[in-house]
């Protein structure tokens, strides 16, 4: 029986580059998922820049993928900040 903290290692590719990998057990199919999504990206900005060496359309997907994380670190950090607030408040109106 596997226990939740148990990894495996796979290989994924990404843009025709095979990368070996270890991940926890649970993650397989999201770790799938994401090659699939990242090389779908990749295939259509291959289509669209058809002149761009393919370490451009990486550091292109890099960049993307960079700025999504960014924002969503920014918006977690936000709205953490507002639950403290809310939950701050809500002692302050129960006390």
């Amino acid at each position: 029986m596997m226990k939740d903290q148990e990894k495996i290692n796979m290989e994924i590719n990404i843009g025709g580059e095979p990368i070996k990998i270890t991940v926890p057990f649970q993650n397989q199919e999201l770790t799938r998922s994401v090659e699939d999504e990242i090389n779908s990206l990749f295939a259509a900005w291959r289509r669209s820049f058809p002149k761009r060496s393919e370490k451009g359309l990486l550091a292109m997907m890099v960049y993307q993928y960079a700025s999504y994380y960014k924002e969503l670190t920014i918006k977690y950090q936000e709205a953490t900040r507002k639950a403290e607030e809310c939950l701050g408040n809500l002692d302050d109106i129960l006390q």
